[in-house]
């Protein structure tokens, strides 16, 4: 009864252990070059940046909430237009430093004195003729919400903790929501873009003490935020490389582990001749991690197509005996990614020439 009793438990014991096996999965940060929400005109070359300030946020004054306090505490010490200028500058100088146009020019709030007349805000062929640039981005609003909570609140502070365990000595929470308002408006198009950008940004000072301690530190923590959304929304100007995760299959197979230590490394053909070998495997969990893993690899070699062939095949290893139904979400979501993936390939091939992508 007892022997009889083991081999039952051991033949569930392999079954499951068979099921967990593709539950093992880690993530990974890597770059891909994302499009621009515009297709350019080939004939653009000179970009020129304004501050408008069309809805006058650089004449409110600069308070922020404290929690503890309950109330609302000004700064004198931050001007909006200072913060605003810095969020232009940023876009500027990345822009410069990206290439894509042969002129940007930052005007900042130097040249609103052509804006005084209201007809004049919207006669944007006239006034790219005037100016001679190909191009116009204004940003018409900028704000910042900024709520400081010296404690963390006893309710939330052991899930933030669960998640960020550096909240663990953290006694100062910073959010900050921002609202911009951008313009954008092209040579010989007299349409012009309006194009909204929310963000939220916590800080812990735990995180960033750099960015904490006292009022110039708390300038410098606005200062970073506002540089931060300039360059944020210039991947909406132009394709820029933005890091995103991607989950996939580890294994305790020696071969896996050795293909997994050139996949981190980003050598993605060295892994891939392992993977590759790996797919035929007997064992049909290690056969499905390969396969998977080789559906990121053509991704990231720029070959969605391959991809998903890799994908279908990596479900198929479950398909006739003992589906595995997490592993079979995990193929379908992946798949929905390079879909959507495929599509920006399509629109970068007509913002992008000879750039891999």
């Amino acid at each position: 009864m007892t022997s009889k009793f083991s081999l039952i438990l051991l033949i569930a014991t392999l079954g499951f252990s068979s099921c967990v096996t593709t539950y093992n999965m880690s993530s990974i940060q890597v770059e891909l070059l994302k499009p621009a929400i515009f297709a350019m005109p080939d004939n653009i070359d000179t970009i020129a940046i304004f501050k408008r300030d069309f809805y006058q946020s650089d004449t409110a004054r600069f308070s922020y909430f404290d929690v503890d306090k309950n109330k609302e505490i000004s700064d004198t010490n931050i001007r909006y237009s200072d913060l605003s200028n810095k969020c232009t500058t940023a876009l500027a100088e990345y822009l410069n430093s990206e290439g894509f146009f042969a002129k940007v020019i930052n005007y900042q709030d130097s040249m609103n004195h052509l804006f005084s007349n209201a007809d004049s805000i919207f006669c944007y062929p006239g006034l790219h003729k005037k100016i001679g640039a190909d191009i116009f981005v204004f940003l018409d609003y900028f704000k910042l919400e900024d709520e400081l909570t010296n404690n963390i609140d006893v309710y939330f502070k052991p899930y933030l903790v669960d998640l960020f365990p550096e909240f663990k000595k953290s006694s100062k929470i910073e959010s900050v929501k921002a609202n911009l308002l951008w313009t954008i408006t092209f040579k010989g198009d007299t349409a012009f873009y309006m194009i909204r950008q929310p963000d939220n940004l916590h800080y812990g000072n735990s995180v960033t003490p750099e960015l904490f301690g006292n009022d110039q530190k708390h300038l410098l923590l606005l200062e970073n935020i506002s540089a931060y959304l300039g360059k944020d929304f210039a991947s909406r100007i132009i394709p820029s490389w933005l890091e995103v995760e991607r989950t996939y299959y580890k294994s305790n197979n020696v071969d896996m582990l050795q293909a997994e230590e050139y996949f981190l490394k980003g050598e993605w053909l060295k892994a891939a001749e392992i993977y590759n070998s790996e797919t035929k495997n007997k064992n049909r969990n290690i056969a499905a991690k390969a396969r998977y893993n080789m559906a990121l690899v053509c991704e990231m070699e720029g070959k969605p197509d391959a991809a998903i062939d890799w994908l279908v095949l990596s479900y198929s290893a479950y398909k006739n005996k003992n589906p595995n139904m997490v592993h079979k979400s995990n193929c379908q979501q992946y798949i929905n990614i390079l879909a959507l993936r495929k599509k920006e390939i399509a629109r970068l091939d007509k913002q992008v020439r000879n750039q891999e992508i």
